[in-house]
C-alpha cells in the first residue's frame, strides 16, 4: 500500500469516527430531551404501523424474526462469537470478542444515562409478539441487540473490507436483519436501533486504531496501559452506577413498572465483560494460545464445540456458585461474566496450545481476515 493511500485511508477513518461520534452524541441528547417529550410519538407510530402489518399478515414473519434477533444478543450470537474465534479465525475472533465486551460496557453506560423506557411502557397498545418481551430487559436506549450485533458483524465487515466480499455481504445482511428485527418485534424504537448501530461502529473504528497502535513498538507496555485505562473506566462506571439517580415509574397500585436496581445489574455484567476482555489481552500476550489459522478442520470443529460448551457452562454455573461466596448480587454478575470471558478466550486457548491442538498449516493456507 502506497503512502498516499495510507494517508487517504487514515483521513477517511478519522472522518468516519468524527461523524459517527457526533451522530451518537446528538442521538443521546435528543433521547434525553425531544424523544422523551410526551407529545413526541413518531417512533411509536412507526412501531404501530409494523404491528398492524404483523396482525394483517397473521404473524407470518414472527418466527423468522425471533430467530434472527437471537443472532444479535441471544444464545445464538454467543455461539457465533465462539465459532469465529475457535473455528474460523482467532485473529478476527480476538477483535470481535474485544468489541463485543467493550460494547457491553458502553451500552450499559448509555442506557443508564438516558434511562429511556421501552415502547410498550410508553404505549400499552404496543405488544411484542412471542417471547420477545421476556428477553427485552433493561432500559430501551440504545438497543443492546443492535449494539452486540454491530460488534460481531460490524467488526467482521471492518476486518474483511478489501479481503472477502462474500464475508462482507453475509455479515452486512445478517446485521441489517438483526437491526430491523428489533423494530419488527416492537421491543425497540428506531432511534434505539440507529444509535446502537452508530455508537458501536464508532467504537469499532476507535478500537481498530487502538489495537493497531498497540501491536507496534513496545507492545507489552501499551497493552498494560490499555488494561490500566480499562480498570480506571470500570471503577468510574461502578461509582457512576451507584451514585446516579434513576426515574421511579410506578403503576396505579404504586408498584414499580421498571425497577432501576434490576437494570443496574445488567450494566454490572457489562463491566465484567469489559474487564474480562482487557485481562484476556494481557494474559494471551505472555502465554501462547490456540490459533484457528494453524489448526486443521477437525481441530477447528472440535475446539469450536469445546469452546461453546465451556462458554455456556461457565455462563450458567458461575452465578449460582458465586452467590454463596459474594454477598452483593451485582458483584456476582460482574465476576461471573469476567470469568466466563477470561475462561473461554484466555484459559481455554492456552490450555489447548499446551496440549498441542495445532497443525503444520502455514499462514498462506489460512483464511484471509
Amino acid at each position: 500500500m502506497s503512502g498516499s493511500t495510507e494517508k487517504s485511508n487514515y483521513r477517511l477513518e478519522n472522518a468516519a469516527i468524527a461523524v459517527l461520534g457526533a451522530v451518537t452524541l446528538i442521538g443521546i441528547a435528543l433521547s434525553m430531551t425531544v424523544f422523551k417529550d410526551p407529545d413526541f410519538h413518531l417512533d411509536l407510530d412507526y412501531l404501530a404501523a409494523i404491528q398492524s402489518f404483523r396482525e394483517w399478515s397473521h404473524g407470518l414473519f414472527n418466527k423468522f424474526m425471533l430467530l434472527v434477533t437471537e443472532m444479535g444478543a441471544g444464545k445464538l450470537s454467543s455461539v457465533i462469537m465462539v465459532a469465529i474465534f475457535f473455528g474460523f479465525s482467532t485473529r478476527l475472533g480476538r477483535f470481535v470478542v474485544q468489541t463485543v465486551c467493550y460494547g457491553e460496557m458502553m451500552n450499559g453506560l448509555i442506557k443508564l444515562t438516558v434511562c429511556a423506557f421501552r415502547p410498550w411502557v410508553r404505549d400499552e397498545l404496543l405488544v411484542p409478539p412471542g417471547n420477545a418481551i421476556k428477553e427485552a430487559t433493561g432500559y430501551s436506549f440504545p438497543s443492546g441487540h443492535s449494539t452486540k450485533a454491530t460488534a460481531i458483524y460490524g467488526a467482521t465487515i471492518v476486518k474483511s473490507l478489501g479481503r472477502s466480499k462474500t464475508l462482507v455481504v453475509v455479515a452486512g445482511t445478517v446485521l441489517f436483519l438483526v437491526l430491523f428485527s428489533r423494530n419488527y418485534l416492537t421491543v425497540h424504537t428506531p432511534q434505539d436501533v440507529i444509535i446502537g448501530f452508530v455508537s458501536m461502529m464508532t467504537l469499532i473504528l476507535i478500537l481498530n486504531k487502538v489495537f493497531r497502535w498497540v501491536e507496534t513498538g513496545n507492545v507489552a507496555v501499551k497493552k498494560w496501559l490499555v488494561f490500566a485505562v480499562s480498570v480506571v473506566i470500570s471503577i468510574a462506571a461502578t461509582l457512576y452506577f451507584e451514585l446516579k439517580s434513576y426515574p421511579q415509574l410506578t403503576d396505579a397500585s404504586g408498584k414499580l413498572i421498571v425497577d432501576p436496581a434490576v437494570l443496574v445489574l445488567d450494566s454490572y455484567k457489562g463491566i465484567g465483560y469489559y474487564l474480562g476482555a482487557a485481562s484476556t489481552m494481557i494474559f494471551t500476550h505472555y502465554f501462547k494460545g490456540y490459533e484457528a489459522e494453524k489448526a486443521g478442520m477437525e481441530q477447528r470443529l472440535g475446539m469450536t464445540l469445546i469452546g461453546i460448551l465451556v462458554f455456556f457452562l461457565l455462563n450458567t454455573s458461575l452465578t449460582p456458585m458465586l452467590s454463596s461466596i459474594i454477598p452483593a448480587k451485582k458483584y456476582v454478575f460482574l465476576t461471573a461474566q469476567f470469568l466466563t470471558i477470561f475462561g473461554t478466550f484466555a484459559i481455554l486457548p492456552v490450555a489447548a496450545a499446551r496440549l498441542g491442538v495445532t497443525s503444520e498449516r502455514t499462514e498462506k493456507e489460512s483464511p484471509a481476515v
